[in-house]
């Protein structure tokens, strides 16, 4: 009977180890994908060129941009104005370079 709870145990405890290590890795995917995401919203704020803009202020400007962002019609005319400039900037990147000879 005794053998019996300790083979339990050890399952147990191997179950929690896993548990655990299951864990650590979903909090470490986590933590990519939120690093991920600030950089990609740090490469935003060069692309509009705000780089440059005191911290307050980009935060204010931002702040007012949710509230008026409550506005779905204000939401999709900013959707698109960013998805155009987004396609542009990426064909003007990707425009092949011609060397003059």
């Amino acid at each position: 009977m005794t053998q019996n709870l300790l083979k339990r145990r050890k399952k147990l405890e191997q179950r929690k180890n896993r548990l655990k290590q299951m864990e650590t890795t979903l909090n470490i995917q986590e933590r990519k994908n939120r690093t991920r995401r600030l950089i990609q919203l740090g490469g935003l704020v060069l692309k509009a060129h705000l780089a440059d803009w005191d911290s307050n202020t980009l935060f204010g400007a931002l702040l007012f941009i949710k509230e008026k962002g409550a506005d779905p019609q204000q939401l999709e005319a900013w959707t698109h104005k960013g998805g155009l400039r987004l396609v542009r900037r990426k064909q003007k990147n990707s425009l092949p370079f011609k060397f003059e000879t």
